[in-house]
């Protein structure tokens, strides 16, 4: 017993001390990121930012206003979302088009996070930092979707 609490301390001490470099977490996080390779890829097809993909309505896109459009498409599936900032947090609000179940996520560099969305499609996701996002879920025929990591 005693040499299995000495054996985790000085774990705890060697990790602390001479962690891994950054290089190997790097190629460990982009080797977990591609575990689905036989998902579909949602690409970004619109972006009211850079103005792709949508029609203005206005001389020049709001981003400044705090709120701007994403629209994803691939694997029969389509994300619409509104991404609006207020008090240095971002909301999305959208909707799931061509998904199906419940197996909806958001996922950020800091983790995972499960999505409520309703009947049709909808969902609203509070409290965000900037940060890179995807959103992930399966199609009507099962197969896991995934967009595109988008800045937010």
């Amino acid at each position: 017993m005693l040499d299995d609490e000495l054996v985790a301390d000085l774990r705890r001490i060697v990790s602390a001390a001479d962690g891994p470099p950054a290089s190997v977490l790097d190629a460990a996080r982009a080797a977990f990121s591609t575990r689905e390779l036989d998902g579909e890829l949602a690409r970004l097809i619109g972006d009211s930012r850079a103005a792709i993909g949508f029609d203005t309505v206005r001389a020049e896109p709001a981003p400044a206003q705090g709120h701007w459009l994403l629209s994803f498409a691939g694997g029969g599936v389509q994300v619409d979302m509104e991404v609006t900032e207020q008090a240095g947090r971002i909301s999305l609000v959208g909707q799931f088009i061509g998904a199906s179940g419940d197996d909806y996520v958001l996922e950020t560099p800091r983790g995972r996070r499960p999505m409520e969305v309703d009947e049709l499609g909808r969902f609203i996701v509070d409290g965000l930092a900037h940060s890179p996002v995807r959103l992930r879920c399966r199609a009507a025929d099962g197969a896991p979707v995934t967009t595109v990591w988008v800045t937010i």
